[in-house]
């Protein structure tokens, strides 16, 4: 990680930012034009700056960096304001400046009157005053032209897809990656993400996602890899306007006043406020108006409030009269907010219903997700078996994989993937160690919320006259062994489960790799490595149905039916439970890896679309 970076370090990473290749897209990202002539937003290195000083700028260097932008951009307690304004109202500062500036010209121009003469000072204010009036029009009307010009592009605009509408929107709700740069290796361009990730975490927490602009990303490459790093949001689309990282872990809830129509209850707050100003202002103007005795005049506060209450009405008091102007011109203005109010009762209840109508669909999408598979949790022990994963991976992803130690267990997040996020960890082997599967996977799972968890690897055979090295079982059942050794008898008390239908299911239909053959039955699952004729012979006898044994799977099933997710064991014959060698561990890890990930990719595990109503469906 690079040192905190000067100003010199912000203009040249500002410089190659719209150097790069879409640096003309991150240029009108970032400093639009939405007033006329002069950019709304400050240069982009007075934004990293202001960023750097939040603490949400990712800085690797000038050919490496990213800026987070909080929702609607808003204020952190205790950073620069000055600059803040002049970042977010970087137009009217360069109109302030121009007007300063004439100042300074017409004080210079007056302080040396008597050298130059009148005449000529007289000229010089007309022709600064010009300038300036000349700047102000000029930017009013392209103003006016650029918005005249957006509504005659809005009339023949198709449709706006939902990566556009979220490209609008997102900024004002979500954290935003509103800049990113990177030029250079691969592998620190996911460095830099993976940074980013732990950032957001560390200043928004793990509940918030992060919507990332494309036109905020400089080159094609960085924004392909933001793509798969970011690929929550469906679009549909390879190339979406807004890529959406999804929360880590569910967000609360927030219930906003301008959501949910209670801002009715502030309205009344400040009517009744203006009611009891005027109030006070009314008794003022009458008692210094009227001469003693002041009967029948709201001269008193409580006679004042009851006037102005009946006015809000359109009634009058009995026995109270208001002579002067003021207060008859307050009473007219206090009828005013009967009708508005009527509006805005109306107005608050429309808020309410369209609140009601948005919780509900947000209940029936949490209902859909939780029954649908979206996260996809690959379990691996060694090395071995997280290269093949990972090599597969690379041949079915858009992006390398992204090694992330936010929180937790470190975890590959290796992309979209068959329309689903494919995750992978290695535990350590067994199931009794500190960092095997019994403690790392319920971690993951409460972390990572994954629908399935797949133990993917390699394992022993039983049965070398038909089975061969390479071949791949798929555990329909796993049989946890554990042996109570007594003086008469042996017996069994370990579990014998089966594992989630909906995995069963879709790998039995799974295709093996060419000359792979796919054996589909019982797994052993013992914490003990298995190196012995005599005794792989024992294991043959005792359990005549079982395929291999392996070593973790025990611990797999047992953390996700705790959590109630879908498990399945699926590994690699790599030797025979007796004169060991790694000589095929690397065939029997691809093989395994192969199935599985050829499974993920056919969209086997990916969300169902939703049903399309007939009456929606809009005619070309």
């Amino acid at each position: 990680m690079a040192e905190r970076p000067s100003i010199g370090d912000l203009r040249a990473a500002a410089r190659r930012a719209r150097a790069a290749e879409s640096g003309s897209d991150v240029v009108r990202q970032l400093r639009p034009r939405t007033l006329g002539l002069i950019r709304t937003r400050g240069p982009i290195w007075l934004q990293l700056r202001r960023a750097d000083r939040d603490g949400r700028l990712i800085w690797h260097g000038p050919g490496s960096y990213a800026m987070l932008r909080r929702p609607a951009d808003r204020a952190v307690e205790g950073s620069g304001r000055l600059l803040r304004v002049l970042d977010r109202h970087w137009n009217l500062a360069i109109m302030v400046g121009e007007f300063l500036i004439f100042l300074v010209v017409a004080c210079v121009l007056v302080a040396i009157r008597r050298t130059i003469g009148p005449t000529w000072t007289w000229l010089g204010l007309e022709l600064v005053e010009l300038l300036l009036l000349l700047a102000v029009v000029a930017d009013q009307v392209v103003a006016l032209l650029a918005l005249a010009g957006r509504g005659l592009r809005a009339l023949g605009r198709p449709r706006p897809r939902v990566d556009q509408v979220a490209a609008e929107q997102a900024p004002f709700e979500q954290w935003t990656m509103a800049l990113c740069h990177h030029i250079g290796r691969p592998e620190q361009g996911h460095a830099l993400l993976a940074d980013v990730a732990r950032r957001l975490t560390a200043l928004g927490g793990a509940d918030v996602a992060l919507a990332c602009p494309r036109d905020g990303i400089t080159t094609r490459d960085m924004r392909a890899r933001v793509a798969a790093w970011a690929d929550d949001l469906d679009t549909g689309r390879p190339d979406p306007e807004l890529s959406l990282r999804a929360p880590r872990q569910l967000p609360a809830r927030s219930h906003r006043v301008t959501e949910t129509g209670a801002f009715f209850f502030l309205w009344l707050g400040g009517v009744a406020a203006m009611a009891f100003a005027m109030a006070t202002s009314v008794a003022g103007w009458e008692r210094g108006a009227c001469a003693s005795p002041c009967a029948g005049r709201p001269v008193t506060f409580p006679a004042a409030l009851e006037w102005v209450g009946h006015r809000l009405i359109w009634q009058y008091p009995d026995g109270l009269t208001a002579e002067t102007f003021w207060s008859r011109s307050t009473g007219l203005i206090a009828g005013v907010f009967l009708p508005m109010t009527i509006a805005m009762a109306v107005v608050c209840l429309v808020f309410y219903l369209r609140y009601r109508r948005k919780l509900t669909g947000e209940y029936r999408r949490a209902i859909d997700e939780a029954l649908r598979p979206r996260r996809l949790l690959l379990v691996v022990a060694t090395p071995v078996e997280r290269a093949a994963v990972l090599a597969q991976a690379r041949r079915h992803g858009d992006a390398e994989a992204v090694l992330e130690f936010s929180e937790g267990h470190p975890v590959y997040r290796l992309g979209l993937i068959g329309g689903v996020d494919v995750l992978l960890a290695q535990v350590g082997m067994g199931i009794t160690s500190p960092v095997s599967a019994a403690y790392s996977v319920p971690r993951l799972i409460d972390e990572w919320h994954p629908s399935h968890v797949i133990m993917v690897g390699i394992c022993f055979g039983l049965h070398e006259e038909r089975q061969r090295l390479g071949d791949v079982i798929v555990g329909r059942q796993l049989r946890v062994i554990n042996v109570r050794a007594g003086e008469t008898e042996d017996r069994d008390r370990g579990d014998v489960v089966t594992a989630g239908h909906q995995l069963v299911e879709r790998f039995a239909v799974a295709e093996p790799p060419p000359g792979v053959r796919v054996w589909p039955g019982v797994l052993l699952s013992w914490d003990v490595l298995v190196d012995s004729s005599a005794l792989r012979e024992v294991l043959k006898a005792r359990y005549p149905d079982a395929e291999g044994g392996e070593m973790e799977g025990a611990a797999v099933y047992a953390s996700s039916v705790r959590e109630g997710v879908s498990w399945i064991v699926v590994k690699g014959i790599c030797d025979w439970a007796h004169n060991k060698t790694s000589n095929a561990q690397g065939l029997a890890a691809t093989n395994a890896a192969t199935l599985v990930l050829n499974l993920v990719a056919a969209r086997a595990f990916a969300a169902p679309k939703a049903r399309q109503n007939p009456s929606q469906t809009t005619q070309p």
